[in-house]
C-alpha cells in the first residue's frame, strides 16, 4: 500500500511537470511575437503600428476558444481533449514559421490561437482536480511560475535568437515539444483524473457562466481578472516598442532588457502561492495590484536602461502574485464544472490581455507617458478596490486539515 502512495505521488509529480512543461512552450510561443514587433517590421517592410493583431489577433481568439474547450474537457475528458489540441496548435505553430507576408503571419497567428485555446486551460483544471483548493497555491504557483518562465524567455529569448536561430526555427521546436506533449498525454491518458458528466445543452452552458457571474463572488473574480489582464497584457505588448524608441535598442538589446520579466516567477511562483495558502488572498492579491501598478509609475521617467530593466523585471511580480491565485479561486467556484469554469477565467484574462493591448496601441499615439500614467492609475485603483472585494477570502486551514484526514484515512485502508 505505501508503495502504490509514493507511486501515485510520483505520477503526480511527473504528471505536474509536464502539464508546467505545456504551460511554458505555449507562453513562450506567445510572448516571443511583441518583442519581434520590430524584426517583423523590418522583415515584411510594414510599419510597426500595422502589426498590432499579431497580438491581439492571437490574444482574443485564444480567449473566446477557451470557452468551448474547457466545456469539452468536461465532456469528453481532459486527456483526449488536451492531446488533440496539442496535435492542433503544434500545426498552427508551424503554419506560423512558413509565413511569407505579414498578412499572412497574422491569418496564422489567429489560427494559432485558436490552436493553443485550450493547453494551458486543461492544464489547470487537472491540477485543480489533482489538488484541492486549501492547498493549491503550491501546485498553482508551479504552474504560474512555468507559464512565467515561458513569458520571461520567450520576450528574452525569442529576440535574441533570432538573428542566431531565427524565430521560424523557434516556431518550429515548439511545435516539436506540443507533439511530444501529445504523446506523453496519449500514453498516459489513465493518470489523469477521469471527469463524469454529461454533455449539457447550449443553454445550459450559457446558465452556467451566467450562474457564475451573478454569484458575488464569481462575478468579482472574473471581473478582475480581465482587469488584471488588460493592464499585464496592454503594457507587455508594446515593450518592445518602448525599448526601441526610447533607447534605440534592436533585438538582442531588447531581449536583454526584458531578460528579467518573468523570472520573479519562475523561482518566487511557488513561495507567493504558499503565502496565499497561508495568510489568505485577500491580502496578497490587493498587494500584487498595487505592487504592478507602482512599476508601471516608474516606467514614466526616463530612467537608465539597467534602471528600466530592473522595473520591467518587478513589474511581473505584480502579475505572479495576482492571477495564480484568481485563478485558485475560479477553480474552485463549481468543482463539477471546473473544466467549464477554468476556461471562463481564462477567458476573461486573455480577452482582457487582447482588450488592453488594443487600449495601449491607441494610447500610444498621445505618447508612451500618458498610456503608462493611464494605465498605472486604473491599477491603482484596482488595487484599492481588490482590498474589500478579496476580504473574504481568508486561509483555507479548517478544509487543509480534513484533506490531511482524508489521505491519511486512505493510507491506512
Amino acid at each position: 500500500m505505501e508503495l502504490r502512495i509514493e507511486s501515485s505521488a510520483k505520477n503526480d509529480k511527473v504528471q505536474l511537470w509536464v502539464m508546467a512543461t505545456l504551460a511554458f512552450a505555449v507562453f513562450y510561443s506567445n510572448y516571443m511575437v511583441a518583442p519581434l514587433i520590430p524584426a517583423f517590421s523590418r522583415e515584411f517592410a510594414v510599419p510597426a503600428y500595422q502589426l498590432g493583431w499579431l497580438i491581439a489577433g492571437y490574444l482574443i481568439p485564444y480567449g473566446i476558444s477557451t470557452l468551448v474547450y474547457g466545456v469539452l474537457s468536461d465532456w469528453r475528458g481532459r486527456a483526449p481533449t488536451l492531446a488533440a489540441l496539442l496535435c492542433f496548435a503544434a500545426t498552427t505553430m508551424l503554419m506560423v514559421s512558413f509565413a511569407g507576408s505579414w498578412r499572412t503571419l497574422i491569418t496564422a497567428r489567429i489560427l494559432s490561437g485558436v490552436g493553443c485555446g485550450g493547453i494551458v486551460t486543461i492544464a489547470l483544471a487537472i491540477v485543480g482536480d489533482r489538488y484541492p483548493y486549501a492547498i493549491q497555491g503550491r501546485p498553482m504557483g508551479r504552474m504560474f511560475g512555468a507559464i512565467a518562465a515561458g513569458i520571461g524567455l520567450g520576450s528574452t529569448l525569442g529576440p535574441i535568437l533570432n538573428p542566431l536561430f531565427g524565430w521560424r526555427n523557434e516556431f518550429r521546436v515548439l511545435a516539436c515539444v506540443c507533439c511530444l506533449g501529445a504523446v506523453f498525454v496519449f500514453k498516459n491518458a489513465r493518470a489523469v483524473v477521469t471527469v463524469h458528466r454529461k454533455p449539457s445543452s447550449f443553454g445550459q452552458v450559457i446558465r452556467e457562466y451566467l450562474i457564475v457571474l451573478h454569484a458575488p463572488r464569481g462575478g468579482r473574480t472574473m471581473a478582475f481578472i480581465f482587469c488584471n489582464g488588460a493592464f499585464h497584457g496592454g503594457i507587455f505588448a508594446w515593450l518592445g516598442l518602448l525599448l526601441t524608441r526610447r533607447y534605440h535598442l534592436h533585438d538582442a538589446g531588447i531581449g536583454f532588457a526584458l531578460a528579467g520579466y518573468g523570472l520573479p516567477g519562475l523561482f518566487f511562483g511557488t513561495t507567493i502561492g504558499r503565502w496565499g495558502d497561508h495568510y489568505g488572498r485577500r491580502y496578497v492579491v490587493p498587494f500584487g495590484f498595487l505592487w504592478a501598478a507602482a512599476c508601471a509609475f516608474l516606467l514614466l521617467p526616463h530612467s537608465p536602461r539597467f534602471v528600466a530593466a530592473l522595473i520591467i523585471t518587478a513589474l511581473s511580480i505584480g502579475f505572479d502574485a495576482t492571477h495564480p491565485l484568481m485563478s485558485s479561486i475560479a477553480t474552485s467556484l463549481n468543482p463539477k464544472h471546473r473544466g467549464q469554469i477554468t476556461g471562463f477565467a481564462t477567458f476573461a484574462n486573455f480577452l482582457g490581455m487582447g482588450a488592453g493591448a488594443l487600449c495601449f496601441q491607441h494610447l500610444i499615439a498621445f505618447g508612451f507617458s500618458t498610456a503608462l500614467a493611464v494605465f498605472a492609475l486604473g491599477q491603482t485603483l484596482l488595487g484599492f478596490g481588490g482590498l474589500y472585494a478579496f476580504r473574504g477570502e481568508r486561509p483555507s486551514r479548517t478544509r487543509f486539515v480534513e484533506f490531511a484526514a482524508t489521505q491519511s484515512f486512505s493510507s491506512r485502508r
